[in-house]
């Protein structure tokens, strides 16, 4: 869903001269707007502008700054899968806010159904927090709705290997291999194959 043009709010055109400001001092990717002055940032008028200076910082790990822009950015242009997906990385990365994280992907899921990013990410978070067959159910809704997407196939079968069932867990271990061979996913792939046929009797 793409974002379209929308004049910002003076409150979110200021947290980007900040935001711009500290990243003055590095080489800024040629499609984020002009850190130079604050006037650049008053005129800002591209919501997927903001999204990428968001991104940005949460890539350096500068979270309350990121989640502060982006929350801005999802009231600006609300039902937007990346926006929610997004931000709900930034918490659950900067924050360990699983509830908010987890309420976010539900909402990107609401707004498309399937969309891989919330999916990989909810499953990621149950996984982390021990709860292994609910990771292992929206991993395989995952790989079900994105049949040629390998890194869901690896993250069930890890799931069901863990949960004690090698016998599902082969059949896609050695899909993996075949369909991607030298990916990385493979090497995954053959390194969980080795434990099956170390757990076998």
């Amino acid at each position: 869903m793409p974002i379209r043009s929308i004049a910002l709010p003076l409150s979110l055109a200021l947290i980007l001269c900040a935001a711009m400001a500290a990243l003055a001092s590095a080489a800024a990717p040629p499609h984020l707007p002009g850190p130079d002055s604050c006037f650049a940032c008053m005129g800002a008028s591209d919501p997927l502008a903001c999204h990428r200076v968001a991104v940005t910082l949460a890539a350096r790990q500068d979270y309350d700054r990121a989640i502060a822009i982006e929350e801005q950015v999802r009231d600006l242009r609300p039902r937007n899968p990346e926006v929610a997906s997004a931000l709900a990385r930034m918490y659950y990365a900067g924050h360990q806010d699983a509830a908010r994280a987890i309420a976010l992907y539900h909402e990107a899921l609401h707004d498309v159904s399937g969309y891989p990013p919330a999916l990989l990410g909810l499953g990621t978070i149950m996984d982390e927090r021990g709860e292994v067959e609910i990771a292992s159910r929206y991993y395989a809704r995952a790989a079900r709705e994105n049949p040629d997407v390998a890194v869901f196939k690896v993250r069930l079968a890890d799931t069901l290997m863990r949960s004690g069932r090698e016998a599902e867990a082969r059949p896609l271990l050695s899909e993996i291999v075949d369909r991607w061979p030298g990916s990385q996913e493979a090497d995954a792939a053959r390194k969980l194959m080795a434990h099956t046929a170390l757990a076998k009797p």
